[in-house]
């Protein structure tokens, strides 16, 4: 019996029989070509090997949206894949000081720092004044706009609060 891999596998009687052997055959094309395809998954679902096509669906898993156009700069490309890894390392503190934080890090390459007097606190804590209003400073913009770093931190942030934000310079790398 001649045959690929997958005819291989069958009892020699039933790959001595034409029409088996011929159906099996075209199994083992559909499989091959199936297998080529899916070879380099794992490097597609690694954020530092992906492909652009992918850093945009893989974005699109963890609620962000990148910029699809501009898949072929490798500036840009760097930036997302920073932000993408930022964001699933972040997942589990999204909506705090420490999650805004790092994804607004990752967004813009800059250094920040949020002042949120919220939280949870113990009995016998000094707990600070309340307000509605967190403080976002940030070296630099990273190249977004204003409006684009409210956006983002709107989704960020709990309903109704106000933010205050300062950015000591609006361009700087991203």
């Amino acid at each position: 019996m001649t045959g690929g891999w997958l005819l291989a596998q069958l009892p020699a009687v039933m790959g001595r029989d034409p029409v088996i052997s011929g159906f099996v055959r075209g199994f083992e094309e559909i499989a091959d070509s199936v297998r080529d395809q899916i070879s380099d998954l794992e490097h597609e679902l690694d954020v530092g090997l992906a492909s652009p096509e992918m850093l945009v669906y893989l974005a699109s898993w963890l609620g962000v949206e990148l910029d699809a156009t501009r898949v072929g700069d490798a500036e840009v490309r760097e930036a997302q894949r920073r932000l993408i890894r930022a964001v699933g390392q972040a997942l589990v503190w999204r909506g705090t000081r420490h999650g805004v934080e790092t994804l607004l890090e990752a967004l813009t390459g800059s250094r920040v720092e949020v002042i949120d007097p919220g939280g949870i606190f113990a009995p016998g804590d000094t707990v600070p004044a309340a307000t509605d209003v967190v403080v976002v400073r940030l070296d630099h913009t990273g190249g977004l706009s204003e409006r684009q770093l409210r956006a983002f931190l709107a989704e960020e942030l709990p309903i109704g609060v106000r933010v205050d934000l300062r950015v000591r310079s609006a361009g700087g790398a991203g």
